[in-house]
């Protein structure tokens, strides 16, 4: 083994961060198995992002999901990884994939039931050789974050951002999963997958999507969904998984991405020592397959649980990103609907004819379609009326009913939004994904702005009338609910793999090679960003643009939604109305024409205005945008949109699971300063007139202030500038800041909320910590919640999911206030996870033993330390986020990045510490449990045992 990993002792490769390179740059390397690289360098964030895409998804199995199983199959190790013995492991192993294999074939409820339950007894023999976790742990040691992985139609992506130190072992590690992958813990994770399959029932909108597009892509591998169907998934083949595994997991079926902090010129030799170990493989040639009409289908009826709202779509047939339309075709998309809101569609709500109205393309590798969906008013909007309002428009673009300049800014719109994709790691991350999963050059990518400045009006016409044909079909909203498949509760003994926490000698070997001691690059606040004050009680940091000649400008003033519980709507309003001057549609479509586009929103404690756009019309946009400032004019129908818009978004709020357990978490935690309490009721909204808002938004000028500017010009400009068109000198109000305190509980109880028609239960627990009023208490409080509750190698990840399959997802986080001002307030811990309903008591009771009888693995602490200081280092933040985030730290009181202390005590900490503070604060804390759910399926008696049982009704965690 050490032999193997000798590659890993050299260090020079490592970039420096002051590296002269372009961000845009992407260079594409092959290697000798014919694997495809594509590496980006960008010294800006001291991380690396990569990524593996593997060009098999669910279209490549239809209904199976075979390709969704291997998402999760790929965090279980292999020969080498999460074993202690994988000869003694193997046959159990293969015991199990042969009666899989049984199983699938076999009918009668009774012998099903009998092999389930040896297949569970050889799990459990199989068990005693696992390492549940052993590959993230692994991550987690070399400086991973964000490990995660996700499954599409046409293809499987594993990714997570690392450390650049660590590249070598990123590349080792990485490229060892994809070679032998073992079907390790597999019973478990076949119930995980039942968890996913539950947790998308219960949303809202999936079960009409998947329908959708059951119905637009009948006959086609696009129509079955992704998860599988649950006949499949209660009848997994494992023998049918290894022959998909062989036939599309090899080297020339896939694509490695790195972008960040790596140095292009010194990494082949690492790449064809990893990833080139990967075998090639013969690849079949796709079969082409044949779309149906669209005008055939009958008008789909799309069942959702959302009341008195009307709702239609169109759906149409659209190129792919390959074909030679598809960039008139997105501009003709923009020309209808873009992120200005100056579309022909955005002009029907802008001018208060329409409720909504979008355009939303599909983002299928094969086929496309792109859907015309609205709203009308409510409540007695015609629907017909809607649709030809709509159809309209869309016959001005066939028609060429539109202006030179109109066209011309859309385009400059789109040529900035594809500029603004590019700018940062993360980003330009997502962009490199899909280009090459999708068979796109870079060079295209890079050309894409050109290709669209080039597009003229008889292209919009031609595309138009190609795509926006009679080839269509309707789809209109009904009141309903689709029926859930009933995936019963196997009643599987629990696998507690006894080596949890050890390390296999493939771990030891990696562990034991050399790595160059790195510390956390943090934020200096004089170096980079540069502060000039304006005024007393104003200030302007600007960052230096190093990518391009966008601008960005954030006017943030410091007062918000804990101030004055009408400042969310004061936000919406504003970003909703014109000025006395111009109408909305005017003024977005002045601001387009100079290339820019503005958002408002606010916060508890902020509200903010961003305006975006090219640096050379910056003086002209900041002119534009005082208009709004010191003369927004009051609009009766947009306030009253807003409050249709409350009682439409409080209707859907309790339709969902996740929303109600939100809510309920505010309620919890905070009491009545929950946000969902103190927020403006309908009542006390219509209290006021659309002058109150305009007069509250004249306010709201007036307090203290920060300006936040990333560009390419010089300080003294943009200063000159803001001073011109920003009235600085009106913020004369002190900035008062609000945070209160975390509920404290002396008893347990279990707060409930019945939702009857849910199938999965969300429960979710907080307890309330005392005060940590230095940075080493804090270091604590983080090392023992990232152990509990943070990654895959935390307790209740290991426990709930790995071990007994309880829940999709089973996570905690730290409640902490600004240790700066609020270093004598309480702080907290809250988890949650989603449970199938016939589980929910089972994960209740072990929930409660974790916090009662914590485990203790030493490996486990020592990941969970090494996890938080990889998140200071991959969290520091890209160009356009930098100043806003010195601003946040400065309005906290912080002189100095404040996880500098943490880089030095964290470290310093170990397994004493975690277990010590879980014994002081933890271990005999009275712990608040909140369900929601199928009460149903909860025996209410049995729950009193973990505290006072109080049944939560809407008023009490909302306020109307």
């Amino acid at each position: 083994m050490r032999k193997l990993l000798a590659f890993l002792i050299p260090l020079a490769f490592l970039a420096t961060a002051n590296a002269q390179v372009n961000p845009l740059k992407v260079t594409e390397k092959k290697l000798k198995n014919g694997m495809t690289v594509w590496i980006n360098e960008d010294h800006s964030q001291p991380k690396v992002y990569g990524a593996v895409i593997v060009k098999a998804g669910a279209k490549d199995c239809p209904n199976t999901g075979m390709a969704h199983y291997f998402e999760h199959i790929m965090f279980k190790g292999t020969d080498k990884i999460g074993t202690v013995d994988y000869a003694k492991e193997k046959p159990w192993l293969d015991s199990i994939s042969a009666k899989y294999d049984i199983l699938a074939e076999t009918k009668d409820a009774k012998q099903r039931s009998i092999i389930q339950k040896d297949i569970n007894r050889l799990s459990i023999k199989a068990g005693e050789y696992a390492i549940p976790n052993e590959f993230s742990s692994l991550i987690t040691s070399f400086g991973g974050t964000g490990l995660n992985a996700s499954t599409s139609f046409d293809e499987t992506i594993f990714h997570n951002s690392f450390s650049p130190q660590y590249i070598h072992q990123w590349c080792e590690l990485n490229s060892e999963r994809l070679m032998s992958p073992v079907f390790r813990l597999f019973q478990g994770e076949l119930e995980t997958v039942y968890e996913e399959k539950n947790m998308y029932s219960d949303n809202m909108l999936m079960p009409a999507a998947e329908y959708a597009e059951s119905m637009i892509f009948a006959g086609t591998p696009y129509a079955d969904p992704i998860i599988g169907s649950t006949e499949n998934l209660k009848n997994p083949r494992l023998g049918e998984m290894r022959k998909f595994f062989d036939k599309y997991y090899v080297a020339n079926n896939m694509t490695l991405i790195l972008t960040g902090d790596v140095n292009t010129d010194s990494i082949s030799n690492i790449l064809e020592n990893t990833f080139g170990r990967i075998r090639s493989g013969n690849l079949e040639k796709e079969q082409p397959f044949k779309l149906q009409p669209l005008k055939d289908l009958a008008t789909l009826k799309l069942k959702l649980p959302i009341p008195i709202v009307k709702a239609e779509g169109i759906v149409y047939r659209a190129p792919i990103d390959r074909d030679a339309d598809y960039n008139a075709f997105t501009v003709a998309l923009g020309l209808l609907n873009n992120s200005s809101e100056t579309g022909l569609l955005d002009s029907l709500r802008n001018d208060n004819k329409l409720m909504y109205a979008i355009a939303m393309m599909s983002p299928f590798k094969e086929t496309n379609v792109v859907g015309i969906g609205f709203v009308p008013n409510i409540p007695f909007g015609s629907r017909k009326k809607a649709e030809k309002m709509c159809i309209e428009q869309i016959e001005k673009l066939k028609k060429g009913d539109f202006s030179d300049e109109f066209l011309k800014s859309t385009k400059l719109l789109l040529v900035k939004d594809a500029q603004e994709s590019l700018e940062n790691i993360d980003n330009r991350a997502d962009v490199m994904t899909t280009a090459a999963s999708h068979g796109l050059s870079w060079d295209k990518v890079l050309d894409n702005g050109k290709d669209i400045a080039s597009v003229s009006r008889d292209d919009i016409m031609r595309v138009a009338s190609k795509y926006f044909s009679d080839d269509c079909v309707r789809a209109i909203k009904t009141f309903g609910h689709y029926p859930k498949d009933k995936i019963s509760q196997p009643g599987y003994s629990p696998i507690k793999p006894k080596h949890a926490g050890e390390q296999s000698e493939y771990a030891k070997e990696i562990k034991a090679m050399p790595t160059q001691d790195i510390k956390p690059r943090l934020i200096d606040f004089d170096k980079d960003a540069n502060t000039i004050k304006l005024a007393p009680k104003a200030r302007l940091y600007t960052v230096k643009n190093p990518s391009n000649d966008l601008f960005k400008l954030e006017l943030i003033y410091h007062v918000g939604f804990d101030n004055d519980n009408r400042i969310n709507d004061v936000a919406e309003f504003i970003g909703s109305i014109g000025t006395e001057k111009h109408t909305k549609n005017e003024f977005t479509k002045a601001m387009q024409k100079l290339g820019s586009s503005y958002s408002i929103d606010a916060n508890r404690n902020n509200f903010i205005i961003t305006l975006s756009g090219f640096d050379n019309n910056l003086s002209s946009s900041l002119q534009l945008l005082r208009e709004l400032l010191d003369s927004a004019k009051a609009d009766k129908k947009k306030f009253n949109d807003i409050l249709k818009d409350k009682k439409l978004s409080q209707k859907t709020a309790f339709k969902d699971n996740s929303s109600i357990s939100n809510i309920m978490e505010q309620k919890i935690i905070y009491g009545n300063n929950s946000i969902y309490m103190r927020r403006c009721s309908n009542k006390d909204f219509k209290k006021n007139k659309p002058e109150d808002f305009i007069n509250l938004f004249k306010d709201i000028q007036t307090y203290d202030m920060s300006i936040v500017y990333s560009g390419k010009l010089n300080d003294a400009e943009v200063e000159k500038i803001i001073k011109q068109e920003v009235s600085v000198n009106r913020c004369t109000k002190d900035y008062v800041p609000v945070n209160y305190k975390l509920e404290a509980y002396s008893t347990p109880t279990v707060y409930f909320y019945n939702n009857p028609k849910a199938r999965q239960t969300v429960i979710s627990s907080y307890i309330n910590i005392p005060q940590m009023p230095t940075e080493e208490d804090r270091a604590r409080l983080e090392l023992w919640g990232n152990y509990f509750g943070s990654g895959m190698s935390s307790v209740l990840f290991q426990e709930i999911r790995e071990f007994r399959a309880y829940a999709y997802y089973s996570h905690g986080y730290t409640l902490t206030p600004a240790l700066t001002r609020y270093a004598n307030y309480p702080t907290g811990f809250a988890s949650r996870m989603g449970v199938q309903s016939d589980k929910s008591m089972a994960a209740i009771e072990v929930l409660d033993s974790l916090y009662k009888n914590m485990p203790l693995r030493e490996n486990n602490i020592a990941a969970a330390k090494q996890s938080e200081i990889n998140s200071i280092n991959n969290r520091y933040p890209n160009f356009r986020s930098m100043g806003s985030t010195i601003d946040s730290y400065i309005m906290n009181g912080y002189t100095a990045d404040p996880n500098t202390a943490a880089t030095s005590i964290i470290p310093q900490l170990g397994f004493s510490d975690c277990k010590k503070f879980y014994d002081d604060y933890v271990k005999n804390t009275p712990i608040i449990y909140y369900i929601v759910g199928n009460m149903k399926t909860i025996n209410r008696d049995t729950l009193a045992k973990y505290g006072k049982v109080v049944e939560l009704k809407k008023d009490d965690i909302f306020r109307k």
